[in-house]
């Protein structure tokens, strides 16, 4: 038996060979704004982090203080307006004495930022407490009640407040001034404050500013503490335009978050941090309450030693004080 097998040969057409399409190279404009996007998200990424980790470093223990009853109607516009300024001795849930109060009084006009510290041995009338020590207000009602003692016993008006404890203050200052503050210190001084400064120049980081603004035991006291307190606002200011890298805000923005409690609005820190920025001061003008020759020294049951005040005198000083740019 044969087999037979048929081969048919049939046409096939081949489809069209596809034509690879050439790449396309990105054009220059196209690698800047690439080169640029993978920057600001670096950027973004780095100051997160840096962000975070400082928002977490914070005290635990620092509260507000009764922070959220401070009355104040003042719109947020960069006008003249008023801060009271409190450092605070509290620890955990104990609200201590203010160590510190301090009135930043600021003109836009004359873009010149002043400073009034209050002695805190000042005997003054607390609403509905009576007579007692000025830092006493505080432990008392939290910064409302100092608001209103300083507003009746000194006819000033606070807009705002502004509140930190004082581990806060130095590790701010460290973030911000990795070097150092420049001080000059006049004498030697260590007597409870867990250090020796020396005198004369030198650098000072944030546990040694801190012990130096708050050292009290020489012959001026309390009037001796607040000059150095002055001192210290004044090189701070001084160094901050020209010494806080861009790299170190979002590390200092944290800490601020995590160690101040404030009701400055957003937008007036934003404008107010401009006019510092592209006009800075020259100089703080600063006034001691109370002045020369308008107290005398007291001693009270229940208060201790105390300066006991002419109202009139000091309300009369602070007011020249603070109205003598305007026109």
């Amino acid at each position: 038996m044969k087999l037979y097998i048929k081969i048919e040969w049939k046409e096939v057409k081949c489809m069209p060979r596809l034509k690879r399409k050439k790449s396309r190279k990105l054009k220059p404009i196209a690698k800047i704004l690439i080169v640029v996007l993978l920057v600001i998200l670096g950027c973004l990424t780095f100051y997160y982090v840096q962000y975070y980790q400082a928002l977490h470093s914070v005290n635990a223990d620092f509260t507000s203080a009764k922070g959220e009853d401070f009355k104040s109607t003042k719109d947020p516009k960069l006008d003249d307006f008023n801060v009271l300024l409190v450092g605070s001795d509290s620890r955990g849930s104990d609200q201590g004495r203010s160590d510190s109060i301090l009135l930043l009084h600021y003109d836009s006009k004359a873009k010149k930022p002043k400073v009034v510290s209050f002695m805190r041995d000042s005997y003054v009338e607390i609403p509905n407490r009576g007579k007692q020590k000025l830092n006493a207000a505080y432990s008392y009602g939290g910064i409302e009640l100092l608001r209103e003692t300083i507003q009746q016993n000194f006819d000033i008006k606070m807009d705002y407040y502004l509140m930190t404890d004082f581990s806060g203050f130095a590790k701010i200052i460290d973030t911000a001034f990795p070097d150092g503050v420049t001080i000059t210190a006049g004498k030697e001084m260590s007597k409870n404050i867990g250090m020796t400064i020396y005198p004369g120049k030198q650098q000072m980081d944030g546990k040694t500013l801190l012990a130096y603004s708050r050292f009290r035991y020489d012959a001026q006291s309390d009037f001796g503490r607040v000059k150095r307190q002055q001192q210290v606002v004044q090189s701070v200011m001084k160094q901050s335009v020209s010494d806080i890298s861009i790299t170190k805000i979002p590390s200092l923005l944290g800490l601020v978050q995590g160690n101040i409690s404030t009701n400055i609005p957003t937008k007036l820190l934003v404008n107010m941090g401009q006019e510092m920025y592209f006009h800075p001061p020259t100089g703080l003008d600063s006034l001691t309450v109370p002045t020369n020759g308008s107290y005398e020294d007291k001693t009270y049951p229940g208060a201790g030693a105390v300066l006991e005040l002419d109202l009139d005198k000091n309300q009369a000083a602070i007011k020249k004080f603070l109205n003598d740019d305007k026109s």
